[in-house]
Formats: C-alpha cells, sequence, structure tokens
C-alpha cells in the first residue's frame, strides 16, 4: 500500500494519535472512510455509464 511498510504505518498512527488525541481519531477515520466510499462510487457509476456508451449492443436494443 504505496510503498509503506508495518513501522511506517504505526508512526504514522502514533504521530495522529498525538495531534488528533484520542476522542477526535475515530472520528477522523470514519470521515475518511466515508470520503474513500463515496469516491468508489463516484468511479463506479461512472465506469457503468462509460461501458454503457460504448456497447454497440445496447443502442440497437434501444
Amino acid at each position: 500500500m504505496f510503498g509503506l511498510g508495518t513501522a511506517e504505518l504505526l508512526i504514522i498512527l502514533f504521530i495522529a494519535l498525538i495531534v488528533l488525541g484520542p476522542k477526535e481519531l475515530p472520528k477522523m477515520a470514519r470521515t475518511l472512510g466515508r470520503g474513500i466510499r463515496e469516491l468508489q462510487r463516484a468511479k463506479d457509476d461512472l465506469t457503468k455509464n462509460i461501458e454503457f456508451e460504448d456497447d454497440p449492443d445496447e443502442k440497437t436494443k434501444s
């Protein structure tokens, strides 16, 4: 994942814990997860639209 090892991830999490605090870290993780999920949905919708437009069989059926 992005060329990061276990040690690097632990350091990043430790710094985030210090900066954000134990109460805010789970909230930030949830917000980040929701944002990533929304981006994936938008990507999937765009991919489906592009595939639908490129499919010649679908155009003849309409």
